[in-house]
């Protein structure tokens, strides 16, 4: 790829940089369309950008069926989308939740940590009060069915569902504006979770917190505006808007705060 694009982006994003450019690469040889596995909204931005610039169309499931992670497809200006194109399955966790109800991290865990499937093959989980259901690549169907069989204690199975009877991700944000000292990682996380400086360089050093999806590891590490921060059971925040500095130079700043149930 032409190497001058890469100063455009952080370093952490260099490896799927590199990975877009490969499925550009297809499109452009074979001039027929490339569906991705499923990438998360960070990747999808950053795919978008490489289709824009290397004159490629591109389309997202997530512009069919509201999800956070989506499967996109590159294509020459031939071709029309359709949501079928996109092979995700819905599947329905079916369960007994009379004692004991299935959450987002219990589900993500045995897949990912006894299952040992890669996160790139599933999509959303979601899950209400009463149900859970999760997004598959169509292709991998069998893997899931086979392999999920339990989470924790409690017996599961997966069943088919129409898209029409996806369970709504309500998620409720909230807006907070501060002042802080700077845009250091250690310093947001402290003035936004109400943490001591010491508590918020243990998260981060114990690689429990997340900018756009890579774990980040250095407290000093700069946050831009629009970075989305993950902090294991804690929740997420994103850094809005930089409001300029009040006169005792501190930095005004907006942020969108969603907390862990």
């Amino acid at each position: 790829m032409n190497k001058g694009i890469y100063q455009h982006f952080s370093i952490e994003d260099r490896p799927f940089l590199d990975k877009g450019m490969e499925w550009i690469k297809k499109v452009e040889d074979s001039y027929a369309p490339f569906l991705t596995p499923f990438i998360n909204p960070h990747q999808e931005k950053l795919l978008k950008i490489l289709a824009k610039t290397y004159g490629l169309a591109c389309s997202s499931s997530g512009e069919f069926v509201s999800s956070e992670y989506v499967r996109v497809l590159l294509y020459p200006d031939y071709f029309q989308p359709e949501f079928s194109d996109f092979e995700i399955s819905l599947q329905e966790i079916v369960y007994s939740n009379k004692f004991e109800h299935l959450t987002h991290a219990k589900i993500l865990g045995t897949v990912i940590n006894q299952l040992g499937i890669e996160r790139k093959l599933f999509g959303d989980i979601l899950v209400d009060e009463e149900r859970a259901q999760i997004m598959i690549n169509q292709q991998f169907l069998l893997l899931f069915q086979d392999g999920l069989k339990k989470i924790g204690r409690i017996p599961v199975s997966l069943e088919e569902r129409p898209f029409t009877e996806k369970i709504d991700k309500l998620e409720q944000y909230r807006e907070l504006d501060l002042c802080v000292s700077s845009f250091r990682l250690d310093v947001l996380l402290s003035n936004v979770l109400k943490l001591s400086r010491n508590q918020a360089n243990q998260l981060i050093e114990k690689k429990l917190v997340q900018v756009n999806y890579h774990v980040v590891d250095k407290s000093d590490y700069i946050v831009q505006v629009g970075d989305l921060i993950s902090v294991r059971k804690f929740g997420r925040l994103r850094l809005l808007q930089d409001k300029g500095q009040t006169k005792k130079e501190k930095k005004k700043i907006t942020v969108q705060l969603l907390l862990s149930k």
